[in-house]
């Protein structure tokens, strides 16, 4: 019988094996040195000892592979099951002490699997990883240290109104669809049966962008996952959100200052010349930034004559002039007739300016 189990594991699963074999007579099979743990073990292998000098041990290696049709192949299945007063584990790894390097668990989605690493970790991925369910941790962090850096640029260097494009973006309310994206299942399994055993809520509430409508805004948060589908980065989103509050706390210091170019920029309060001509006002386009086309939207005096609006480049150049009366009360501009860019528009009354805005095209 021993020698038939013998058979069997090496058949089973090619080890690597730096020390003989032992089959004891509880029908436990061990190679090496015994392991220092309270686990009781039904069977258990071990590569190498602390004599060894080979660079690599392995306890066991298996693969599954060359199977014919649309089956699955796994190279270690496990379940755990049947423990009524502890834990259950399907997988278990660990580290056989605090001070080695690597981790517990080692996962790559490459044939060939890099084993150097620097600390020691519970688990370590290797490519993109999938979660499906609620992923929980105390700390999420994402690399940023200014040693790993190159072509670093301030945003206020940029001269991008961040503000703006935040008070573009489409904040929304949703639900996920009964669908799990990247995940193949049988005909005969429904995917409301699978999420409730992942503890999928499809009812649950979420709040959110709509990854779509951030492209056009800023695509280098958008991303296309291996399914097809697009996911945002919304870590990376908050040093826009913070850049945009610093953007607003300048403009409500230069306004508490009396700047009335930030003021008339941001559309809060008329110019002198709107209040000496009553009546007469001028308000900001919608949408804004824009692509193909926004509308500008004023009132006009019963008494106003030879009213204009004026289109200017951020130089003072006039790029259109558009007649408008006392009946009209909008006018609409096409992207493609100023191009992409920054432009200011004027309410001209009477020969006299009533206000100025700014408006964005974007490409």
């Amino acid at each position: 019988m021993k020698k038939i189990i013998i058979s069997l594991l090496l058949m089973a699963a090619p080890v690597v094996l730096f020390a003989q074999l032992k089959v004891k007579s509880n029908g436990r099979v061990v190679a090496g040195n015994e392991l220092n743990t309270n686990i009781t073990f039904k069977i258990a292998l071990q590569a190498g000892n602390q004599q060894s000098t080979a660079d690599n041990n392995v306890g066991i290696y298996s693969t599954a592979d060359n199977l014919s049709g649309s089956g699955l192949a796994y190279g270690v299945y496990g379940v755990g099951a049947n423990a009524s007063n502890g834990c259950n584990f399907g997988v278990l790894g660990a580290l056989g002490s605090s001070t080695m390097k690597g981790a517990g668990i080692l996962g790559s989605s490459y044939p060939i699997a890099y084993t150097g690493f620097i600390g020691n970790y519970a688990g370590i991925f290797q490519g993109d990883t999938q979660v499906f369910g609620t992923l929980t941790a105390s700390t999420i962090v994402q690399a940023s240290d200014k040693r790993l850096k190159e072509n670093v640029t301030p945003l206020c260097s940029l001269r991008r109104n961040t503000l703006d494009k935040v008070l573009d973006m489409n904040v929304v309310e949703y639900n996920y669809r009964k669908m799990l994206p990247s995940m193949i299942l049988p005909d005969s399994v429904k995917v409301e049966d699978v999420m409730n055993e992942l503890g999928i809520d499809s009812d649950k509430k979420h709040f959110g962008l709509i990854a779509q409508e951030l492209q056009e805004i800023y695509p280098e948060l958008v991303l296309e996952g291996q399914d097809g589908y697009l996911a945002i980065n919304y870590i990376e989103l908050v040093p826009i959100l913070i850049r945009s509050i610093q953007e607003l706390k300048q403009e409500l210091d230069e306004l508490k200052g009396g700047n009335s170019d930030a003021k008339l920029s941001r559309g809060l309060v008329t110019s002198s010349a709107n209040l000496e001509v009553s009546g007469n006002v001028l308000y900001q386009n919608t949408p804004n930034p824009f692509k193909e086309q926004t509308t500008i939207r004023f009132s006009l005096a019963d008494d106003a004559r030879d009213a204009t609006i004026c289109i200017f480049d951020m130089t003072g150049k006039m790029l259109k002039k558009l007649s408008v009366s006392s009946g009209d009360t909008s006018v609409s501009i096409n992207g493609w007739e100023l191009g992409e860019g920054m432009f200011l528009y004027t309410l001209m009354v009477n020969g006299k300016e009533i206000d100025t805005k700014k408006m964005i095209i974007t490409k």
